[in-house]
């Protein structure tokens, strides 16, 4: 077994420092939406141009107060996706031509 010598912030390259620093402010708050209800959760990935429906964590977590279980819904992530609610796949099509985000098509829906 190698045991290597970790060097002091102070030691380290101005290089290694950002990098360190960028890696911290990686995961971030992205946003915060409030589920209507009946509308469901789509995803549009802009590389690719497929969508789909968005997959959703479910957590139960325990609320100190009231001492009951809470449940929350996180939506997993993924790169170069939008997020966005519509009653159905169809309209969230609609949103995103709306938005300019795609191009109306002949065909499209």
């Amino acid at each position: 077994m190698e045991i290597f010598d970790i060097p002091q912030k102070e030691q380290m390259q101005k290089d290694e420092i950002e990098v360190l620093d960028k890696q911290k402010h990686e995961f971030k708050l992205i946003g915060r939406q409030r589920k209507v209800p009946g509308h469901t959760m789509f995803s549009f990935n802009t590389k690719t141009g497929e969508i789909k429906v968005a997959p959703i964590e479910h957590s139960k977590v325990c609320d100190f107060r009231t001492r009951e279980p809470v449940y929350k819904d996180r939506i997993v992530i993924e790169p170069d996706c939008l997020y966005r609610q519509a009653l159905n796949r169809k309209n969230f099509v609609k949103r995103l031509i709306r938005e300019g985000i795609i191009v109306k098509q002949p065909g499209l829906f």
